[in-house]
């Protein structure tokens, strides 16, 4: 009688106990990660090579580990980043074998919850989230047993490895532009610091007003939304003393940001200057463009999709290098035309 005999499965713990890593470092180094040193990634993949480690979606559903999908849970689709996020992490899943599953919370802690309970009983493979700014107890419960990854948001709380835009860098580039345009009176419009993103992008803002002896608290922080940033504009721009710059702390900001510009018949650069946050392709074709930070959108969602998929195998890691700095991804000042030169006097 012929036997049949199983090739033992390879995993992300095989890789690191022979090289000497941590789960990390292995995970990251076969997702790509830019921090990663080429040596390392050279290694790694070497090793997976010769002992056959194949991160195969399909393989490990057959085994009974896991459904093959892996969710998606973000607070807005209409928002140009998280459209092009979502795209991105759906190609990257398919290629691996996976479907997407996404969840659009409207940073709605109750449906947050939901969605992630249901993703959870459907056995999601891993599930990437941008959590909401106070999510519920079993929320954190149920994320704390589940193979997850925060993507742009990052909970403390939260043993999971964050990915997320360097947003102090971006901002404070933006912020340092208009100073070395001359402008002295610049209005910052964010989101509120109750989200680390939100913290980090007023951070970077006024680090940048008290290097250079001007006022950091000219500030209007709320929502994520148009209507907050529009009345906030409105307000700025309609007093006696208004700001000559503006800059931006999210993409459906900067539009609640022009519409009220335009609600008040100002125009810019020639009214007030203004710097975006977030790219999507029509900020270029508006008049002379829009001066703007733009955000590593295809490499956050390749890196996020190939990191939660590598750390398929260890969903339940806790203690050590379970819970490791975020992982920061660099943005773009892109110069267009919506911010002019100051002239003295």
């Amino acid at each position: 009688m012929d036997t049949v005999s199983s090739k033992p499965v390879v995993t992300i713990r095989d890789l690191a106990g022979t090289l000497g890593l941590s789960h990390t470092t292995v995970s990251r180094a076969l997702a790509d990660h830019p921090k990663i040193k080429a040596e390392t990634k050279l290694r790694v993949r070497a090793l997976a090579r010769e002992l056959g480690y194949v991160p195969n979606g399909s393989a490990q559903s057959m085994r009974g580990q896991h459904g093959p999908t892996i969710g998606l849970i973000i607070p807005d689709i209409q928002n140009d980043f998280y459209a092009s996020i979502a795209k991105t992490v759906a190609d990257a899943a398919a290629a691996r074998g996976f479907q997407l599953t996404l969840s659009v919370t409207e940073d709605n802690p109750e449906r947050e919850m939901d969605d992630l309970r249901a993703l959870i009983v459907a056995r999601a493979a891993g599930i990437i989230i941008t959590p909401t700014a106070s999510p519920k107890a079993q929320t954190l419960e149920l994320l704390a047993g589940a193979n997850a990854v925060q993507l742009v948001r990052q909970d403390e709380r939260l043993p999971h490895e964050a990915v997320v835009i360097d947003d102090y860098l971006g901002v404070s580039a933006a912020t340092r532009h208009l100073v070395t345009y001359g402008h002295r009176d610049i209005a910052y419009v964010g989101t509120g610091t109750d989200l680390s993103c939100g913290r980090d992008r007023l951070a970077g803002f006024r680090a940048v007003m008290i290097e250079h002896g001007l006022n950091p608290d000219r500030v209007a922080l709320g929502q994520p939304r148009p209507e907050f940033s529009h009345h906030a504009v409105h307000g700025l721009m309609s007093g006696s003393q208004r700001p000559t710059a503006l800059v931006m702390g999210s993409s459906s900001l900067t539009i609640g940001a022009l519409k009220a510009l335009r609600s008040l018949n100002l125009q810019w650069p020639e009214d007030v200057s203004i710097v975006g946050y977030g790219d999507p392709v029509w900020f270029e074709l508006m008049g002379s463009g829009l001066t703007t930070v733009r955000l590593p959108v295809q490499e956050m969602g390749a890196y996020v999709t190939s990191l939660l998929l590598a750390r398929t195998e260890l969903p339940r890691v806790t203690g050590g290098d379970a819970c490791p700095q975020p992982s920061r991804f660099a943005p773009s000042l892109v110069l267009r035309g919506s911010a002019r030169i100051l002239t003295a006097g």
